[in-house]
């Protein structure tokens, strides 16, 4: 059964990893990040001098910082939203009825503690019941009669020697069925019942007690059953550990209905820089006796070439509108697909204390749905059958800059220009088919031709400033612009294509010592995104650089004030060890996801590389 569930769930990730999706005109990419410095220091490096991917940040760093360099790295970024616990979850909803049953009665079997009508009823709910009606072995007219007295329940003489009857004489006596409930309640602590069964206990509303009465009478303990004459229960959340998970799988789907997204990305670059020459300078006196030392001639500055290859995938499921209801079929032979052949159906609605289960047949309330079909609402509501669709893009790209930087010496301070030139070959490839919960083992695997993708050839321009103020020489400001040229990337399809659209930022730095850096960076404007669920970006984020001969640290912190997958405040950090072996990561103190037993942040990070200067 483990196996059986877990290749499912698998089979459903497949789906979704490879669907790749519908793409318009305005979509680009967010700003990025390359190196482990700068993605470690909350992102920031268009004012970072010593960092070796000013081909990257900011072209003008290479007129700042003239010395030769060398610089690699790997990276993988993944934000979720809503996706990958779908499928993780999805066959657990599917097969709530045995885990409930399970959990509920404590597994029920024949040879059990009591006997009803003939029937024995063994397990915890078996117990329960032999506690209940006094201790006695068979529920019969005499501990029916016992337990009708013990809680005061108005009966006539003789006409409460069945169940039936209880329930009956019940149904006006507020008093006496609170009575019941806490009986009820006390027989199973008192049976050693797991907290699950006590809390559904306890949640019960006693005018449903006559519901559970009716179906022990007939000696039938299944969990359809019983939720089926009682209208609905309420699975309370820290009950049970197990059941805890189901609960937090309905409210995860709960929420893919509105927002669902994964996005995954690599950058990864070599670059290598070549070191400018030395300013000339002069010396002046002022016939005073005062001696200043000033540049005379600027120089050379750093010239840099590197090579980027890139990869970002974008994925979301569109929910059909009509079939946004958590409703499943119950019963052994129950077919998802269609309905057929269940003994009941019931709607999960999540709430703050945990989730309710309603039944959905005949006239029965609850869940929404009283007094209508169930198998209706479910072939026609439930998000097990209708057809949804992925929708996402693949894109590669791989990027070669050149660029160099140059410095210019005023009165005012040091104004550093520079420009990267790059050429640019994307791939690009997008999906969108319908699929089906209902039948996960059958679901067709969309194949991948590599005849529909579309490859590019284009260019792109970046310009960068970086001013160093008379008045501080630590003081550092920059500004970038990206993409100055919009290139435009192809995509399979009648007319699709994106554009890597403009990208505006600015940055600051500050030594504070020789050896410590102070760093901030902020998008000017909202960047666009291959995002469905966040179409905008826009970060901010710094950090602090200790920088020493052997080994460095580093920290900091991101924010995207336009990400709607509850990523929150990502936390930045990194460790260089003499040069060749630099470590970042990067973790959103957002929202957890659950994915077979781990919990991991919704939004993850981590880069390994490494940089030298000469």
């Amino acid at each position: 059964m483990i196996q059986t569930s877990l290749a499912t769930s698998f089979n459903v990730l497949r789906v979704f990893v490879i669907m790749f999706a519908c793409v318009q005109m305005s979509m680009g990419l967010g700003f990025g990040t390359m190196g482990q410095v700068s993605s470690s220091i909350g992102g920031a490096g268009v004012a970072l001098k010593n960092s070796a991917w000013g081909i990257y940040y900011n072209p003008a760093l290479l007129g700042a910082d003239r010395r030769s360099k060398i610089g690699y790295s790997f990276g993988v970024q993944l934000r979720e939203q809503n996706l990958l616990e779908i499928a993780a979850n999805v066959e657990g909803f599917k097969n709530i009825s045995d885990t409930l049953a399970d959990k509920l009665l404590g597994g029920a079997v024949a040879g059990g503690a009591v006997s009803i009508n003939g029937q024995q009823v063994g397990g915890v709910f078996g117990d329960t019941l032999q506690n209940l009606f006094g201790g006695s072995s068979t529920i019969d007219s005499t501990s029916i009669s016992k337990l009708a007295q013990s809680i005061g329940a108005s009966c006539n003489s003789g006409t409460c020697n069945d169940l039936s009857a209880l329930g009956s004489a019940l149904q006006n006596d507020t008093d006496a069925q609170n009575k019941l409930k806490n009986e009820l309640v006390n027989a199973a602590e008192a049976a050693g019942a797991p907290p699950l069964l006590t809390g559904i206990l306890s949640n019960i509303d006693p005018n449903d007690l006559q519901g559970l009465l009716t179906s022990i009478s007939s000696g039938s303990v299944n969990f359809e059953d019983i939720i089926t004459k009682m209208g609905g229960i309420t699975i309370p959340k820290g009950a049970d550990s197990d059941m805890d998970k189901l609960i937090s799988a309905f409210e995860t789907m709960q929420n893919a209905l509105n927002a669902n997204e994964v996005a995954i990305s690599s950058q990864n670059g070599l670059v290598i820089q070549i070191g400018g020459s030395e300013r000339t300078k002069k010396i002046e006196a002022d016939g005073i006796g005062e001696v200043t030392v000033q540049a005379s001639d600027s120089g050379r500055g750093a010239l840099a070439i590197a090579i980027m290859p890139q990869v970002f995938g974008n994925i979301s499921a569109n929910i059909d509108p009509a079939h946004n209801r958590l409703i499943v079929g119950l019963g052994a032979n129950c077919n998802a697909a269609t309905g057929d052949n269940c003994t009941s159906f019931i709607e999960a609605t999540p709430g703050s204390n945990g989730v309710s289960l309603g039944v959905l047949n005949g006239s029965a309330g609850g869940g929404g749905g009283g007094g209508t079909n169930g198998k209706q609402e479910y072939t026609d509501h439930s998000i097990l059958t209708g057809n949804h669709t992925p929708y996402g893009i693949v894109l590669g790209l791989l990027e070669v800059p050149v660029a160099y930087g140059h410095t210019f010496y005023t009165r005012a301070g040091e104004f550093n220009v520079g420009m990267a030139a790059k050429f640019i070959m994307a791939s690009a490839y997008r999906y969108d088919t319908p699929i089906n919960f209902s039948d996960l083992d059958n679901i067709q695997l969309p194949s991948f031709d590599m005849n529909t993708m579309q490859v590019t050839q284009t260019f792109g321009i970046d310009l960068g400033v970086l001013y160093t103020p008379s008045f501080s020489r630590k003081l550092n400001i920059g500004l970038v612009a990206k993409n100055l040229n919009t290139p435009k990337i192809n995509i399979n399809g009648s007319d699709g294509y994106l554009r890597l659209t403009r990208q505006f930022r600015a940055g600051v730095s500050y030594e504070l010592l020789d050896f410590l850096t102070l760093a901030f960076d902020a998008d000017v404007l909202p960047n666009d995104t291959l995002s469905i669920t966040s179409p905008k970006s826009q970060m901010i984020g710094g950090g602090i650089l200790a920088d020493f001969k052997v080994i460095d640290f580093r920290i900091g912190a991101m924010r995207d004030l336009y990400s709607k997958a509850g990523d929150g405040t990502i936390l930045t950090t990194g460790v260089n060890l003499f040069g060749f072996l630099d470590v970042s990561l990067q973790y959103g103190l957002g929202k957890n996801i659950q994915m077979y037993g781990f919990n991991i942040p919704n939004y993850i990070a981590m880069r390994v590389g490494g940089q030298f200067s000469f």
